[in-house]
């Protein structure tokens, strides 16, 4: 790590042994570090040095514990290239609820349908409001294509719109009635709790995103 950080310092260490680091003895219970130099330093050196200095204090020995490599991710002795994977996607892509998760990537949705239902739920298809924003079109041209009446969204397209919400009706077919919330993470939440048992809860997921991916499809067929 501090050879990453202060290149420059141990190529001329290495090559010229220009400091000689030596731990002492304990001082008061504190590990004290020296840097012994072998020359003058250049003005230009001194604030290497420093953050040296601030970088290496930070390590603070214990007497009574003996030297280890752990894997502060997992708290691990050994590195699991596994968990490495997970920060790097957590810190670039954004995540849903574990449940969530298993409602969108069920077996029985066609991966089209998946895709449309996981975009949906991550507020991030490519509507009307999101190319206004990005500068492709005018607000003008970002109208609602089945009603033309508010600005496309995520949640218009899907929920309030009037003739989505016509589609959404096929609850009626099983006598079922609710007031459903217009962001998708919340409405297949409210969904999936339509059903009084478990018994068939993949056939619902699988009529849910069809019809999320049907509204989208149907979408970009007026638009294209």
């Amino acid at each position: 790590m501090l050879k990453r950080a202060f290149p420059r310092l141990f190529t001329i260490s290495l090559q010229k042994n220009f400091f000689i680091s030596q731990m002492r003895d304990w001082h008061e219970g504190s590990w004290v570090w020296y840097l012994i130099w072998s020359r003058t330093l250049y003005e230009r050196e001194h604030s290497d040095v420093s953050r040296l200095k601030q970088c290496i204090e930070q390590i603070k020995p214990n007497r009574d514990m003996e030297d280890a490599v752990i894997w502060k991710s997992s708290g691990s002795l050994y590195y699991p290239a596994k968990s490495i994977g997970v920060k790097i996607i957590e810190s670039h892509a954004p995540t849903l609820p574990k449940h969530i998760i298993n409602l969108v990537w069920q077996k029985l949705i066609t991966p089209r349908a998946q895709m449309s239902v996981w975009l949906a739920s991550l507020e991030k298809l490519k509507t009307g409001d999101f190319h206004v924003e990005k500068g492709i079109i005018d607000s003008q041209m970002a109208s609602c294509p089945f009603c033309n009446l508010e600005t496309e969204s995520n949640s218009h397209i899907l929920f309030t719109c009037r003739f989505s919400w016509s589609v959404m009706k096929m609850l009626e077919w099983w006598s079922l009635s609710s007031v459903l919330h217009n962001r998708c993470t919340n409405f297949s939440i409210e969904w999936f709790g339509l059903l009084k048992s478990r018994k068939g809860r993949n056939l619902w997921g699988l009529i849910f995103g069809c019809v999320i991916w049907s509204l989208w499809y149907e979408r970009n067929k007026i638009g294209f």
